[in-house]
């Protein structure tokens, strides 16, 4: 892992080798086989499988992230964002840059960003200066630029990349009209009280990837505060479609929830 974190600061490697990555990338290709499965018999477009595979997989890593210690948050995470997906298909791009952010605000990775990661970087800041539903991911990544100590040599250029790549993105980005429902607040408040019961861990014992030391149980409280914000911010922002956007975020915070039922340290 520590090779890993040499090339990027960001990232964080799947390995076949490892049976809880081997479950999870089962159930992606299985949640992708099913969707497509009913697909077949019903007006959903089989097309769409894969999105919901990759939805399911990301699901499972913004729920390591969420609590890096114990493996069944990510994989109750699946299931349940693929129920979400076969309601709505999530936005990959919306959710990739939720995983990013929410990775950060915990800390796991715990290595300074490369010349690689100002791309990444520059990349998630087009994607969340696109769209309204994403400006607080955009905002946490900045605030994590700005003042975590992990982030080492190149923060200036890392912020300099995630602005640009946000006011490219906001330029370019269409006009939004949308309608902001009864439905929507509703949404949102479920999202905060998800939020509210999952809270901060008691303890954390998992390394950082790059061996620097415990990932901090308050840093991974704080994301997932972070995650449920940013839930919320999707319903309020984006609507009912905003939040639905962001289903796989809302998985992994549920799935916390459940864990933290039967975990005193959880």
């Amino acid at each position: 892992m520590t090779r890993m974190t040499s090339i990027t600061g960001i990232g964080r490697s799947l390995q076949p080798n490892l049976r809880t990555h081997q479950v999870a990338l089962a159930g992606a290709v299985l949640a992708a086989t099913c969707y497509a499965a009913v697909a077949a018999f019903t007006d959903r477009d089989v097309a769409d499988a894969l999105a919901v595979g990759l939805a399911v997989l990301i699901s499972w890593m913004i729920g390591r992230e969420l609590d890096p210690d114990r493996t069944t948050v990510a994989v109750i995470a699946m299931p349940l964002a693929f129920v979400a997906s076969v309601y709505v298909v999530p936005s990959l791009l919306a959710a990739f840059a939720v995983l990013i952010a929410v990775r950060l605000v915990a800390g796991t990775v715990g290595a300074a960003i490369t010349p690689v990661d100002l791309a990444v970087l520059a990349f998630i800041g087009f994607v969340t200066g696109s769209t309204s539903v994403l400006w607080i991911v955009g905002l946490a990544i900045g605030m994590w630029l700005f003042t975590s100590p992990e982030v080492g040599k190149l923060k200036p250029y890392g912020l300099v990349a995630l602005i640009a790549g946000t006011v490219i993105g906001a330029m370019l980005a269409d006009a939004q009209d949308i309608a902001i429902t009864q439905e929507a607040y509703v949404l949102a408040a479920v999202g905060g009280v998800v939020m509210m019961l999952a809270m901060s861990p008691k303890t954390i014992v998992s390394n950082t990837d790059a061996r620097s030391g415990i990932v901090e149980a308050r840093r991974v409280g704080l994301a997932r505060k972070a995650a449920g914000s940013f839930v919320i911010w999707a319903a309020i922002m984006g609507g009912v479609a905003g939040f639905w956007m962001v289903s796989p975020v809302l998985a992994a915070l549920t799935a916390t929830v459940i864990v933290k039922w039967f975990s005193a340290g959880a």
